[in-house]
């Protein structure tokens, strides 16, 4: 079960906003922003706040999560307390200067913006907001903020401030005023800047907390799903195979999900893709994921081969597909399928049907890669295991198979891209001795 907090303007009960910004803390494996087509956010985190880097965007962020969550939120139990007290203690030291710099950086592009005819008041004023509310209420302060309205009525200095830069946002103040307002903000900022030893000294502490390179994501999930499903998908119970820069394959347990099915996401960072497989608590050893080709083994028997459970969930659901299940069959299946990917020339996927066609060398590996390195490896572990190779390292289990060399070298075709024909011909031949 999640703990939840709410973030951002929504954190202050005197603000109405439009837009839900709301934080989840619970079985997630990095920081995930989620994004509905609202524009609502619920940013997804690690119950480990030593996993937490900085805010999850598009732009290079200039705010710790730490930060976010002790300072920019508020807490709806005790659970949620413990959580943002937790992020306060781990707040990096370089974020209260960071946050100067930036209050000076928001303050000039409100001067610029006041002599700019074609915005609006709203528009204009916002990046007055942005430097006291974001930056100055907490960083001239420096208190944790347990209940939020209650730092708000003690921080006598700022909160005048915030409150004349929201009047001008509502267009209740001039030009002039507008000036007069950027003025006593800068003699904030000169203040703090002095305090952490000049602007040189706070340029440089955003440089180091922009340097922090823990990864997060940002998700835009599509119309049919919910900020809430969202955060059920993105809490994965097993991985599949092995992660890259480029795929990461997972199986979420689900509750309600009434036959198993494929989600692909992506990070809008890394451009990575997240393909999530949605299946059941009860989902049975034969169930099928639903389009596509056909598949040649049930989710249950993926599972059990390719899956490595990472939460206690995902580990009593491998425990008991594999009491329903047997090595022995699957082994059978996997070589079957391994004998149809090196021989059988009507399907265009084989090896047989790619050696003499027109096909780039990569794609021509691919179906000795999928026998190498997937399926003979895994069949040879079952049949002289009699048990699953779920999270088995797959070279370890080729070597084992005696097909050590060649699982290396096509790997090397894959990442070279170069491979000529010669060299699939001798690794297919030494590779069908095997089978």
């Amino acid at each position: 079960m999640a703990t939840k907090i709410v973030f951002g303007s929504g954190r202050f009960s005197s603000v109405v906003t439009n837009n839900v910004n709301e934080i989840f803390v619970g079985e997630y494996d990095a920081p995930t922003k989620l994004v509905d087509v609202r524009k609502d956010v619920l940013l997804c985190l690690p119950t480990q706040v030593e996993q937490w880097g900085n805010y999850p965007t598009h732009q290079e962020s200039w705010l710790a999560l730490p930060f976010v969550v002790a300072c920019h939120s508020r807490h709806t139990d005790a659970e949620g307390l413990a959580v943002r007290r937790a992020a306060w203690d781990a707040i990096p030291a370089a974020q209260w200067p960071a946050l100067a710099e930036m209050a000076a950086q928001f303050t000039a592009e409100f001067r610029e913006r006041l002599a700019d005819a074609g915005l609006t008041p709203r528009k204009a004023f916002k990046s007055a907001t942005r430097a006291l509310q974001d930056c100055l209420l907490y960083a001239v302060e420096r208190k944790f903020p347990a209940e939020q309205d209650k730092f708000l009525q003690d921080a006598a200095t700022i909160v005048p401030l915030v409150a004349e830069a929201n009047r001008g946002r509502a267009g209740e103040l001039d030009l002039a005023a507008g000036l007069t307002l950027a003025d006593k903000i800068d003699a904030f900022v000169a203040s703090l800047v002095s305090e952490f030893g000049g602007q040189d000294t706070c340029r440089q502490a955003l440089v180091e907390l922009q340097s922090d390179h823990r990864s997060g994501r940002v998700i835009l999930l599509p119309e049919e799903i919910s900020l809430e499903r969202g955060a059920e998908m993105v809490s994965y119970d097993i991985v599949l195979g092995v992660p890259d820069a480029h795929d990461m394959d997972v199986v979420s347990v689900v509750e309600g999900t009434v036959e198993p099915e494929l989600v692909q996401l992506r990070d809008e960072i890394s451009g990575q893709r997240l393909d999530v497989i949605q299946v059941a608590p009860e989902l049975g050893p034969s169930d099928e994921l639903s389009g596509g080709h056909p598949p040649f083994q049930s989710v249950g028997e993926m599972i059990l081969a390719n899956g490595r459970p990472v939460t206690a969930r995902g580990a009593a659901l491998a425990e008991r597909l594999s009491s329903q299940l047997c090595p022995a069959d699957l082994a059978r299946k996997y070589r079957k399928v391994a004998e149809r990917f090196m021989r059988d020339a009507s399907d265009r996927k084989s090896w047989a049907a790619r050696r003499a066609g027109d096909f780039s060398q990569v794609k021509k590996a691919i179906p000795l890669y999928r026998v190498a390195c997937d399926l003979l490896p895994r069949a040879c572990f079952m049949e002289r295991k009699g048990k699953f190779p779920g999270g088995q390292d797959i070279a370890e289990l080729a070597r084992v198979a005696g097909i050590g060399e060649i699982y290396a070298a096509i790997r090397s075709f894959l990442e070279r891209q170069d491979a000529d024909q010669e060299e699939l011909e001798a690794v297919a031949a030494a590779l069908e001795r095997k089978l």
